[in-house]
C-alpha cells in the first residue's frame, strides 16, 4: 500500500514539473530555424473577431414600444369595457321604461314625437285645423293625446277673444266698425271657396 502511495506521488510530481507545449514548442529545432528568418509578412488576412455591439438606444426603442403597445392594449381594454358597461345600462333604463309602459294603462301610456308634431300640424292649417282640434280634443282615447288637442284649442280660444277685444278697442278708439277687421278674413275664405269649387 505504501509502495502505491509512493508511486502516486512521483506521477503527480512529473505531471508538475513536465515543460508546457509552449516550452516544447520553444525548444524545438523548427523553432529556432523560424525564429532566426527574417519576419516575412503572412499572407493570410488577420482575422479579427469583433465583440458583439449592442446598441442602446435601438434596446431602449424597442422596449419602449412594447410598452406602448402594452398601454394601448389595456386602454382599448378599458375602453371596449366602458362602451359594453354603457351599452347595458342603456339597455336596462330602455327595458325599465318599457316596463313602466307596459304597466300604464293603454287611456294613459306615452305619446310619440310624431304623433304630437303631426297632430300640431294638422291642427294649425286654417279653419280645417280649428275642426281637427275640436275633433281630437273629443274622440280619442289616449288622455295624453286628447290634453293637447284641449291645449291647442285652449290657444284658439284665447286667440279668438284677443282678437275680439282687439276689434272693440279699435272701432270705439278709432271709429272703425268691425266689419272692416273682418272684411279681409272674410275675402279670403270666400277666394279659398271659389278656388276649391264652393
Amino acid at each position: 500500500m505504501a509502495d502505491k502511495e509512493k508511486e502516486s506521488g512521483s506521477l503527480v510530481d512529473e505531471i508538475k514539473n513536465a515543460p508546457s507545449a509552449s516550452e516544447i514548442q520553444a525548444s524545438s529545432p523548427l523553432a529556432a530555424s523560424e525564429a532566426s528568418k527574417p519576419s516575412e509578412p503572412s499572407k493570410e488576412a488577420p482575422v479579427v473577431v469583433a465583440a458583439p455591439v449592442v446598441d442602446s438606444t435601438a434596446a431602449a426603442n424597442i422596449e419602449a414600444q412594447k410598452k406602448a403597445a402594452e398601454k394601448a392594449a389595456r386602454k382599448a381594454e378599458k375602453e371596449e369595457a366602458r362602451k359594453q358597461a354603457k351599452t347595458e345600462k342603456k339597455a336596462k333604463k330602455a327595458a325599465e321604461f318599457q316596463a313602466k309602459i307596459e304597466q300604464c294603462p293603454k287611456d294613459y301610456r306615452p305619446v310619440t314625437i310624431g304623433v304630437f308634431f303631426w297632430c300640431g300640424l294638422l291642427c294649425a292649417l286654417p279653419v280645417i285645423g280649428v275642426i281637427f282640434t275640436i275633433l281630437f280634443s273629443l274622440i280619442p282615447r289616449n288622455k295624453n293625446f286628447k290634453n293637447f288637442a284641449r291645449a291647442l284649442l285652449a290657444w284658439y280660444v284665447i286667440a279668438l277673444i284677443v282678437f275680439l277685444i282687439f276689434a272693440v278697442i279699435a272701432t270705439f278708439v278709432m271709429g272703425q266698425s268691425i266689419t272692416d277687421f273682418i272684411w279681409p278674413f272674410e275675402k279670403f275664405f270666400s277666394d279659398m271657396a271659389s278656388a276649391l269649387g264652393f
